[in-house]
């Protein structure tokens, strides 16, 4: 996400003259009023917010409900109480920072105005129904409230309009990049896996004991690939919604009637299964269009590891959110980060912790399935997102993935060899809607790792 710009002196020059403008007696009437209700103007708004389904979306969360009114009473009260020009510009980057905050978790501007004016309403009500002062006092401690609000949400807006707008390009930047993919390969694969799944069907089909269930198409290496990966690459591609349309119908629909039909066996069950296998070649179809509209490009890799790039975490970690606010499946971070890198760079030199870094980033990608993603994050640290993962799962994955650099050496120049280990903090996405604060537990849950010894993996909240 971009970094805020310099103050817009426009707006600092307004803030300045709605405070200049506004008399003693308002000023403290708004202040006190502003501070006394700060409680039943937070409810409002977010009893207010609550009522549209399309905020509850963003809003309908514990955590966010445990933060969201007291943040709120905090933001009403030193809004209406900061008279010091000094302040102003303290205040303008508050709102900038909210801005910001609102573009990463993807709030409609919409909602962010609905709530403005909800605030505005009560506010001026309570204010015109005071009886502490004249009604030119409270007429105009009524009008620098609705100014201040105002100006504090223009703020807010201008640096969601630049923070979303550095978003959509990154998302135009990942998307590029993964169309920059070897798609003649990455085709194979994606065909490989789908027959992975249609011969294991079989397998299961012919050879389970009654009872067992089938394994859905849409958990297979291959459906998490088109959930999570294929949007990135395809876009809005129409034979991409028609593929999700097919694994949804093996799924929801064939399967089960093979399920049902497997003891009796016979005509009815070669019948159900030729169904099945009808809507995967449907899909290895869909799959061939698809790819045969991609050119290769090469573009947008961390040079050393060829990992993606973390400038496009928020593209990655958006649309995860936000699938997952649709209803879909969580997902976890893993920030992993090579133990005592430095003291390999200063005993071995710079080449053999390049060495460290690659055999790293090669022993991650071995370890994660099509629709997981794994990213350079800097340094010595890495992230991964694996998807439709439990806690316990992911906390697994992350001791596989330990276990497996422990276990292998890595070859130096000059026919040496090292042995390094890696700490990882695994923390699972819990509907909260910023992504950012995922990263955050992450890496905290990685700094309990190395506070404890090193070498071994924690969960956060664990």
């Amino acid at each position: 996400m971009s970094e805020p710009a310099a103050i817009d002196p426009t707006i600092e020059h307004h803030w300045r003259e709605v405070i200049a403008a506004t008399s003693p007696e308002a000023r403290a009437l708004l202040s006190g009023t502003a501070s006394a209700a700060a409680p039943v103007l937070a409810r409002h708004f977010y009893d207010g917010m609550m009522a549209d389904p399309l905020a509850r979306g963003y809003l309908d969360h514990a955590v966010v409900d445990q933060r969201l009114r007291p943040s709120m009473e905090r933001w009403v009260r030193e809004l209406a109480s900061s008279w010091d020009a000094d302040q102003v510009r303290q205040q303008i980057a508050v709102q900038r920072h909210v801005g910001l905050v609102h573009a990463r978790i993807r709030l409609r501007v919409d909602l962010v105005m609905r709530g403005a004016r909800l605030l505005k309403r009560s506010l001026t009500q309570l204010l015109l129904d005071s009886e502490v002062a004249t009604l030119a006092v409270r007429v105009e401690a009524a009008h620098t409230g609705q100014a201040l609000l105002d100006l504090a949400i223009e703020v807010m807006s201008a640096q969601y309009v630049d923070a979303h707008d550095m978003a959509t390009r990154t998302d135009e930047a990942y998307r590029g990049f993964a169309s920059s993919l070897n798609m003649s390969l990455e085709r194979e694969r994606q065909r490989s896996a789908l027959l992975d799944w249609e011969n294991r069907l079989l397998q299961e089909v012919m050879t389970a004991p009654a009872g067992l269930e089938l394994s859905p198409l849409g958990q297979s290496s291959f459906g998490l690939w088109v959930r999570h990966k294929a949007p990135a690459i395809f876009a809005q591609a129409g034979e991409l919604a028609a593929l999700n349309d097919c694994i949804a119908h093996v799924d929801s629909a064939l399967l089960p009637l093979c399920q049902r039909e497997i003891s009796a066996g016979g005509e009815e069950l070669r019948r159900r299964l030729r169904a099945v296998l009808g809507e995967v070649g449907q899909a290895r179809y869909l799959i061939g269009t698809l790819f045969d509209r991609l050119v290769d490009l090469e573009a947008g890799r961390d040079a050393l590891t060829q990992l993606l790039n973390r400038r496009f975490l928020p593209a990655v970690l958006g649309r995860e959110v936000e699938l997952s606010r649709r209803g879909g499946p969580s997902f976890a971070v893993l920030m992993v980060d090579v133990d005592h890198f430095k003291d390999i760079n200063d005993r071995h030199g710079h080449e053999a912790g390049d060495r460290v870094l690659q055999h790293l980033a090669s022993v991650l990608v071995a370890c994660v399935r099509s629709g997981d993603s794994v990213f350079r994050y800097g340094g010595e640290e890495f992230l991964l997102l694996v998807v439709e993962l439990s806690a316990l799962q992911a906390l697994q994955l992350a001791e596989k993935i330990r276990q497996a650099v422990a276990a292998e050496s890595i070859p130096l120049a000059g026919g040496s060899r090292l042995n390094a280990t890696i700490s990882v903090g695994v923390a699972v996405h819990d509907g909260h809607p910023d992504y950012q604060r995922l990263i955050e537990q992450a890496d905290r849950a990685l700094y309990r790792a190395k506070a404890e010894g090193r070498n071994r993996c924690v969960l956060a909240g664990g």
